[in-house]
């Protein structure tokens, strides 16, 4: 379900398109000098922000995929994680390598090595926990790293193999740059929309109050035609 947010730019640029139809239906009464107010203006205006409104539902097309889908792939690496550390403690390995392995593996878990003191910054006392992408997705590399060095750890599942640990933390790192590349899209066409909906003066909600005060000039507060337009809302919800 689109975000209320969301909703509401689509809403201001369906409500300069209804205004233009009215302005339009005014005939040769509706002559601002203003040329931001001009009927064949709004009319550009409208145009231009419905196609940048199109451009932020297709790159966030692409963007939310890849998003849903690194939460998946992230959260199956941390069921796994709990495998490769029950793994390494039957390997035969020594004391030292099951104790490393599961202090990385507390860490993609977001369990705490220790308990977490606050601080005046940060007075929940949260930051024992590296539970961001790019922290996951580098202790899960390390995870790899020393399975691999420990020639003892040879587990005859092969979702628990070195090799398996290598691709899953490739893996991470993939989805993950893949959610980054994809915001950048997402995130322009984003900046280019609100500009074009709400820069002062010149954005459509501004100027879509503009026309209806010089409908409300032209024809009176109390006239049938700012009647028409006096409830067609533009809102600023960037």
């Amino acid at each position: 379900m689109a975000s209320s947010t969301e909703t509401g730019h689509a809403k201001n640029i369906a409500n300069l398109k209804l205004l233009n139809e009215i302005n339009g239906g005014f005939g040769a009464a509706y002559n601002p000098s203003n040329p931001l107010y001009t009927l064949a203006a709004m009319v550009a205006q409208h145009a231009t922000c419905n196609t940048l409104q199109g451009n932020v539902n297709t790159t966030k097309g692409i963007f939310e995929p890849f998003q849903n889908a690194r939460v998946v792939e992230f959260k199956l690496a941390k069921v796994l994680a709990r495998r490769f550390r029950t793994a390494a403690k039957t390997s035969g390995a020594g004391a030292g390598f099951v104790i490393d392995v599961n202090k990385i593996v507390t860490k993609i878990l977001g369990e705490r090595v220790s308990k977490a003191k606050a601080t005046a910054t940060d007075p929940a006392g949260t930051s024992a926990s590296q539970t961001s992408f790019d922290n996951t997705a580098n202790h899960y590399d390390a995870l790899a790293k020393m399975l691999q060095g420990q020639p003892l750890y040879a587990p005859n599942e092969a979702e628990l193999s070195v090799a398996a640990a290598i691709a899953v933390a490739a893996s991470l790192n993939t989805v993950n740059n893949n959610v980054k590349s994809g915001a950048v899209g997402y995130n322009n066409a984003i900046i280019a929309r609100d500009k074009a909906l709400y820069t002062d003066e010149t954005g459509l909600c501004d100027v879509g109050q503009g026309s209806k005060d010089y409908v409300k000039q032209v024809f009176a507060y109390s006239s049938a035609e700012y009647r028409l337009v006096s409830k067609i809302k533009f809102k600023n919800v960037k």
